[in-house]
């Protein structure tokens, strides 16, 4: 859903001036939201494919909240720790969803890996808190900017102020002066910020106060 977003630049469902491109916009996204469901059936046991062909799955009526808690509560087990989730919650009205709310602006390809658009028949939401932006710390740079992550990825994590330099092998050095161009929150003992590039994606991050650097894993040049 957000790779489609993204790929066509939505930043809004609403557009009262165009109400052709809002009806379009509004059927794009019923009809892939329909595909994912279709494919998220087919992970499902056959007893709850036939629960929720029959209407008796518990996510389908607010009035099997309490049966639905065991399932929620294993499904907030999975995403309640993660760096960048503020909250999560089980929301009952004509059927039963659950919500993750996100405390930092994190790219959809760092959380999409942990957070399914479906979990056992009930729908999940992910929603933003406004204004939020990464909390960058020694200890999270290797969550939101873990190895294997794109050149393309560290871009719009980090933005694309950076230094950049060829190093060994082909590897490529991506520095960023936080003193200079600091995000709205990262920790004020760090001053440089230098992500490791091979073969297009991550392979190591390193932290420095003016010109030292410390390595974050123990990796060295």
């Amino acid at each position: 859903m957000e790779e489609w977003r993204e790929r066509e630049n939505i930043t809004s469902f609403r557009h009262p001036e165009n109400p052709r491109l809002e009806a379009r916009l509004r059927r794009q996204f019923e009809q892939l939201r329909k595909h994912l469901w279709k494919w998220h059936l087919k992970q499902l046991t056959p007893e709850e494919r036939k629960e929720i062909k029959a209407g008796k799955h518990v996510s389908q009526s607010h009035k099997h909240i309490e049966k639905a808690r065991e399932i929620f509560e294993e499904f907030r087990s999975r995403v309640a720790a993660l760096p960048y989730v503020a909250e999560v919650s089980m929301v009952a009205r004509e059927q039963i969803t659950f919500r993750v709310r996100l405390a930092q602006e994190t790219s959809w390809r760092v959380w999409h890996e942990n957070i399914p658009p479906f979990y056992r028949g009930f729908e999940v939401f992910v929603t933003f808190t406004p204004g939020a932006r990464p909390a960058l710390t020694r200890e999270s740079a290797t969550t939101l900017i873990p190895n294997g992550m794109s050149e393309r990825d560290v871009f719009t994590q980090l933005g694309t102020n950076a230094t950049i330099s060829q190093g060994k092998n082909g590897e490529k050095s991506l520095t960023y002066l936080f003193h200079l161009n600091a995000p709205p929150k990262f920790d004020a003992k760090i001053d440089t910020m230098t992500v490791v590039i091979s073969n297009g994606a991550v392979v190591d991050r390193q932290f420095g106060k003016g010109a030292e650097q410390i390595p974050a894993t123990g990796r060295k040049n």
